[in-house]
């Protein structure tokens, strides 16, 4: 029984289509031409592609139209990226290069 004041959480399970595709919201740019991804094409450069949102999950977002499962989303993409851009992907397996270590010599 819920009384005057009172108040309940409630939240409802929502299956998503079978054919969505989920990225996390820091994948998104806003700017003038709208609501875009960038992607890293097959010659290893960027490209925007304006997407829809079908659902905000909060920290997901599932989208309705612009990437397919195959395109490989930036997930943070930096201030200013554009089209062309070229880009080096690392391995998450891979650890980047350590810088040389300068010796010091005694005087």
């Amino acid at each position: 029984e819920l009384l005057p004041g009172g108040y309940a959480s409630v939240s409802f399970h929502q299956p998503g289509k079978a054919d969505t595709l989920s990225i996390p919201a820091s994948a998104l740019i806003f700017d003038q031409a709208g609501v875009r991804v960038a992607v890293i094409g097959a010659d290893g450069k960027v490209q925007l592609k304006t997407v829809t949102i079908e659902r905000d999950l909060g920290k997901v977002l599932e989208l309705g139209s612009g990437v397919n499962a195959n395109d490989r989303i930036i997930e943070s993409p930096p201030d200013g990226i554009s089209d062309g851009d070229i880009v080096h992907v690392v391995e998450a397996s891979q650890k980047p290069a350590e810088a040389p270590v300068a010796s010091k010599k005694a005087l």
